[in-house]
């Protein structure tokens, strides 16, 4: 009877151990993935705000291509608007989703936008780059107001074909835990995940979406870009050959495009890589310890990119360059007005100090 007893004990102590439910991830997790996350947050809130500033408040900026890098900061600045969301999703929020069903939907909806629409801008900046170099009179013909029409289709592609979809596909129970030890596909999942009645759907939507807007564009990008290098390498024989001046700086300018193309795709590159492999390889994988840290860590390579941006643009272009050290300085200068002004006021009444208006003018941009 003892003997039973105690085989029962031992039975019941293994069931229940094997029952104990441990997250793939302890507090220092959280709190290196917060430091990270809110870092590039910061980041990309501060860059890709100053570089759309710059580029709307500079009439010499004001081309077809800074359109397309100012939709860019646009798309940078949502996807670092919504990280926090990603962050509570992989840590506070992995069991229980305590925020409204309305903010897991926001997050994955605008996170499969901002992936489609950056991969189509770089696209189709590297075709406008391509026509500019190797046919410059059809590159004449593109308004201004084309290249808007052709921007506002881009995002209206990405809203219909990612937003819409993702906004449909996922869901979270608020205030429900989720069942770790049930048989379901989306038992080791984030609480804020897949709705498994659209299982399916979202594994052909994804071979198919990752595919066409992701992967083909990534190609494209890599041949648009050899095409390029190749009528580049051909204007810079000619100038040689030809000794003209005018072609010559022609051929200046046509390098500083390719370099600023060259750092925007090695930037895309690096962040939307392990992004699409995490994806495809996240409908088959069954560990989630490692399925967790792979996660987190495309994440933070496509956060990086797209702190990388802005600094690129600046580093490709010595015009950029120019005009954000102009915005800078006039911006210090305005604070440096306010802060006497704001003393003066204070001890002894309204001050008459001001800046002079011909030092604004001076470094009006």
């Amino acid at each position: 009877m003892n003997f039973s007893d105690s085989t029962t004990d031992i039975v019941e102590i293994r069931n229940t151990t094997a029952q104990v439910y441990q997250k793939p991830f302890g507090d220092e997790a959280v709190i290196l993935a917060g430091i990270i996350i809110f870092t590039f947050v910061t980041i990309g809130l501060t860059l890709n705000s100053l570089t759309i500033a710059v580029i709307r408040r500079t009439p010499q900026l004001q081309n077809i291509f800074m359109s397309f890098i100012v939709s860019l900061c646009v798309s940078d600045l949502l996807s670092a608007t919504i990280s926090p969301l990603f962050w509570y999703r992989r840590t506070l929020g992995f069991d229980v989703w305590n925020l409204p069903n309305f903010f897991c939907k926001l997050y994955w909806s605008v996170d499969i936008l901002t992936s489609f629409s950056t991969s189509l801008h770089i696209l189709n900046f590297a075709i406008l780059r391509y026509i500019s170099i190797k046919h410059a009179a059809t590159f004449g013909r593109i308004s201004m107001r084309m290249g808007h029409i052709w921007i506002a289709t881009i995002w209206f592609i990405a809203f219909t074909c990612g937003f819409i979809p993702f906004w449909i596909f996922f869901g979270a129970e608020p205030g429900v835990e989720r069942d770790r030890f049930s048989e379901a596909t989306n038992a080791k999942w984030p609480a804020c995940t897949l709705e498994l009645t659209w299982e399916k759907h979202y594994t052909l939507y994804t071979y198919i979406g990752y595919t066409m807007f992701l992967l083909v564009p990534m190609a494209g990008v890599i041949i648009i870009s050899i095409l390029i290098a190749r009528a580049v390498h051909s204007h810079s024989v000619s100038s040689v050959v030809t000794n003209d001046h005018a072609m010559k700086r022609r051929l200046r300018k046509e390098k500083q495009a390719v370099l600023q193309l060259v750092l925007i795709v090695a930037s895309f590159m690096f962040g939307y890589i392990p992004y699409v492999t995490y994806e495809i390889w996240s409908l088959t994988s069954s560990n989630p310890v490692a399925d967790y840290w792979f996660g987190l860590t495309e994440y933070f390579c496509l956060r990086f990119s797209e702190c990388m941006n802005p600094i690129f643009y600046n580093v490709s272009s010595s015009k950029m360059r120019r005009h954000t050290k102009r915005f800078l300085k006039k911006l210090c200068r305005c604070f440096d007005a306010i802060k006497p002004s704001t003393i003066v006021s204070n001890s002894f009444g309204p001050s008459s100090t001001s800046t002079s208006a011909d030092g604004n003018n001076r470094m009006g941009v």
